[in-house]
């Protein structure tokens, strides 16, 4: 299992200097390194996590999203039954999701069970580009989270800007 913290630092729960500095300079956040602890102390009763990598952990007001990849192939299972264990202990919703290069895919993953149904890419004059995503209306209401905050996660996680837009 690879952290954005060293093993000995979510093992023991004390940052060192380096890892210290990563939360310092704003690398890491204090969601990362209480997820870091978390993972290290349930690898032993869940020994499939010992493949997968936490890139990034988000918290939202009403949500933490941990941004995973690894394990062998998609293993959706594990990582709803690990989402349950962490939400039940920190008593707040937590989406695992795995790490993609699609927009669109990493959105589907947050806002499940509302659908996505299409994403566009708008190239903006200065060479920059902004992602539309397209939600149908009446998922609004099945959304865990609104659509500000699930726009910020993807800011947070990919420094892409997206705009969601209810058809």
């Amino acid at each position: 299992m690879r952290t954005p913290i060293c093993f000995f630092c979510a093992k023991s729960g004390v940052l060192c200097p380096k890892c210290q500095e990563k939360l310092d300079r704003g690398e890491i956040s204090k969601a990362d390194i209480e997820i870091s602890k978390w993972f290290i102390e349930h690898e032993t009763n869940n020994p499939q996590i010992k493949d997968y990598i936490i890139h990034k952990t988000v918290e939202l007001p009403r949500m933490i999203i941990v941004m995973v990849s690894g394990g062998k192939g998609s293993n959706r299972a594990l990582l709803s039954k690990l989402s349950k264990q962490l939400s039940e202990e920190k008593k707040i919703p937590i989406r695992i999701i795995e790490k993609s290069s699609s927009i669109k895919r990493l959105l589907e993953q947050i806002v499940v069970p509302a659908r996505v149904i299409g994403a566009n890419t708008v190239w903006l004059p200065d060479g920059s580009w902004e992602s539309t995503i397209r939600i149908p209306r009446s998922d609004i209401k099945k959304m865990p989270i609104d659509a500000r905050s699930a726009e910020e996660a993807i800011k947070k996680l990919t420094g892409e800007t997206i705009h969601i837009i209810f058809e």
